[in-house]
């Protein structure tokens, strides 16, 4: 008998994708792998930086809470909600989706109401991603930003209201979003408009630069022409 409900990734899963997001933008290098002392030495610092001096804690305490609540466990969901609260003033409701490679680089952020996030979107601190003060019959509108893939969140950032925000839009810092954003957008100012319709000509150039290891560093972020160049994506 088949089942209609969508396929989702373990736990395991989830939370390795998270740390792995985190380890690409950690800017580490790369373990060497000979003498052993010395590649599980530089291995134990990158991963203390990572999970330590990143915060990647609050995307995995998000991850966690969600499983938990879908499997409906009692009393653990809010001390993951505590925790991500009081180590990294995170505060993600219990209606957010959100999909892989999210990135928060300093945490102070607020995500609530029925909100959509993409894939690989970044969200910067002081970032407010939520409900305006619009009514509906019967009470509050629940309904906040439906967010594309790709989109840059810069600091202090607010989102409100049921807005949609296009794949690879930019936020400017500041910048009070309260109407959609088309993809590839540059938003700034209060109200939030746009100053710009195309990526940035060096975002463009990252995008077809070839892919280079996370933390790889030396003979290996050579590409095959020997040439040495690198990139970071």
């Amino acid at each position: 008998m088949s089942s209609d409900k969508p396929k989702t990734d373990g736990l395991w899963e989830e939370l390795r994708e998270a740390y792995d997001s985190y380890l690409t933008h950690s800017f580490m290098p790369k373990p060497p792998d000979r003498p052993l002392i010395d590649h599980w030495q530089a291995k134990g610092e990158r991963t203390a930086r990572v999970v330590f001096g990143m915060p990647v804690l609050p995307v995995i305490l998000f991850r966690l809470r969600n499983r938990l609540v879908r499997q409906r466990v009692p009393i653990l969901p809010y001390l993951c909600e505590l925790l991500s609260g009081a180590l990294w003033s995170v505060l993600i409701g219990r209606y957010v989706q959100i999909g892989p490679g999210f990135l928060i680089p300093h945490g102070h952020i607020v995500i609530d109401g029925e909100v959509k996030i993409g894939r690989n979107c970044t969200v910067n601190p002081w970032v407010t991603i939520g409900l305006s003060r619009r009514r509906r019959l019967g009470g509050l509108d629940l309904h906040g930003p439906t967010i594309g893939d790709r989109v840059f969140i810069g600091t202090g950032a607010k989102l409100l209201g049921p807005i949609t925000i296009g794949d690879g839009a930019r936020i400017g810092a500041n910048a009070v979003v309260i109407e959609d954003v088309p993809a590839n957008a540059t938003v700034v100012g209060v109200p939030a408009r746009v100053v710009q319709t195309a990526p940035p000509a060096w975002e463009a150039a990252m995008e077809t630069a070839p892919h280079i290891e996370a933390g790889a560093t030396g003979d290996a972020a050579k590409d095959g022409d020997g040439k040495g160049d690198t990139a970071t994506q």
